[in-house]
């Protein structure tokens, strides 16, 4: 009985496999979507993590602000004077601080929109030492392609 166990061991199977090419690159093609998902997840942390940042420097900032305007309430003095306005010159004024307020803000809006796409560039110039889980991905893509391109 033990020899039956050897020899059924030793015996290898071949099973022929029709149109191996296209299969291979069916295969290849699929790997392929693989690692642009794995890309696009990467790239959907850098975003969730910046954004993470910015938030926590927003509430520090705030956080501030805030204390700086109590320690001025508390340093001005305190009077019972104020400046009578008419309510209608006090709306007009108000209606002009939000129109320069507005457009202050489209300008800078534009202005950022500018920098972004210069700035862009100068990133893929200087890549850091350590390879980015993105930049392995994106070689193992570009690996993948070109095993494709020589099936065809």
């Amino acid at each position: 009985m033990p020899k039956k166990k050897e020899k059924e061991e030793e015996s290898v199977f071949y099973v022929g496999v029709k149109e191996p090419v296209e299969i291979r690159r069916a295969l290849l093609e699929s790997s392929k979507e693989m690692i642009q998902y794995l890309q696009r997840a990467e790239k959907f942390k850098s975003v969730r993590k910046e954004k993470t940042k910015l938030i926590t420097k927003l509430k520090e900032d705030t956080k501030e602000i805030t204390k700086l305007i109590k320690k001025l309430k508390r340093d001005l003095p305190k009077t019972g004077l104020r400046a009578q306005m008419h309510k209608h010159e006090e709306t007009e004024k108000v209606k002009e601080e939000i129109a320069k307020t507005r457009e202050l803000e489209e300008k800078a809006k534009k202005k950022e929109e500018k920098p972004k796409k210069k700035e862009e560039p100068k990133k893929e110039e200087n890549p850091p030492k350590e390879m980015t889980e993105l930049e392995k991905l994106e070689k193992e893509l570009s690996s993948i392609e070109s095993r494709l391109t020589k099936l065809s």
